[in-house]
């Protein structure tokens, strides 16, 4: 499937910028717009130079074929800048919303042609996650899902089509499901928080890099799925109130007493390019 020609990116942040680099290496004329130049002046790197930078709405919007959205996690700026938008772009034009925690129905709720908006949630960094998420919302066409998930697998993402729009998508919600039970195995002195980094980076998240867990339960057998499951699924915690810990770790600065949030990057940043790689 051939990429959209002109791609604006509305946003010039981390994701913004990420964003736009993924549409220009693809091949796609982008452009990058920030209300402020010394956004785009600290975008510049990330982006790079096969991007387009401007202050200008209207001049960013003008025919533009994709329109991805990622300013303030703010309904009614994002509701804003859309609608411009769509008064701006081509007439066919597929508009978007990074959103990772609004509901894509709500954000596109004054659009005109809502069936040919939905969400597209990159994941940070955007540049090395491969996952994309492409929400549907209520209205939006089973065409423009088709179109957006034909333009990320064609610039090497794999995407996730979600069919609902529910709270958390799909990423956010198995991440938040997990640490639910992570916080209540701390909580209750069954482990550290180190050792629960420990399961998940040399247990389950590289297990789970290579296959995902429906996979690993079809090699693992399915008798014995069905047996820990039913076993297991009862002791799981179930609380709707965050964990104690989370505002504990807030007055502290950071859950884990060694924090370093240069390392980490480096770290994350390093795994993620191999996993890229492989």
């Amino acid at each position: 499937m051939t990429l959209p020609r002109k791609v604006t990116v509305l946003g010039a942040g981390t994701m913004g910028a990420g964003i736009a680099r993924i549409f220009a290496d693809g091949g796609a004329s982008v452009r990058l717009m920030a209300r402020r130049e010394e956004s785009l002046e600290a975008a510049r790197e990330r982006a790079g130079a096969g991007v387009a930078m401007t202050t200008d709405l209207d001049e960013a919007l003008s025919g533009a074929e994709l329109v991805v959205e990622t300013i303030v996690e703010e309904v009614e700026p994002k509701r804003a800048v859309l609608a411009r938008a769509e008064e701006l772009a081509a007439p066919d034009a597929i508009l978007a919303t990074n959103t990772s925690s609004l509901s894509v129905d709500e954000v596109g709720g004054a659009l005109r042609r809502p069936e040919r908006f939905a969400g597209l949630h990159f994941l940070n960094p955007p540049e090395l996650v491969q996952v994309v998420e492409i929400v549907g919302g209520a209205r939006t066409a089973p065409a423009t899902l088709e179109t957006l998930r034909g333009w990320m697998e064609e610039l090497g993402k794999a995407p996730v089509v979600v069919r609902l729009d529910v709270p958390g998508f799909v990423v956010n919600r198995l991440q938040y499901a997990l640490l639910r039970e992570a916080y209540a195995l701390v909580d209750a002195g069954v482990c550290s928080f180190e050792d629960v980094d420990r399961a998940v980076t040399a247990g389950l998240g590289a297990r789970w890099a290579a296959i995902g867990p429906f996979q690993t339960m079809d090699l693992a057998g399915l008798d014995v799925h069905a047996a820990v499951a039913e076993n297991l699924w009862p002791e799981l915690a179930t609380t709707s109130r965050p964990s104690r810990s989370i505002e504990a770790a807030r007055e502290r600065g950071s859950i884990r007493a060694d924090f370093d949030a240069e390392e980490l990057r480096a770290r994350r940043d390093r795994v993620l390019r191999l996993l890229r790689e492989a």
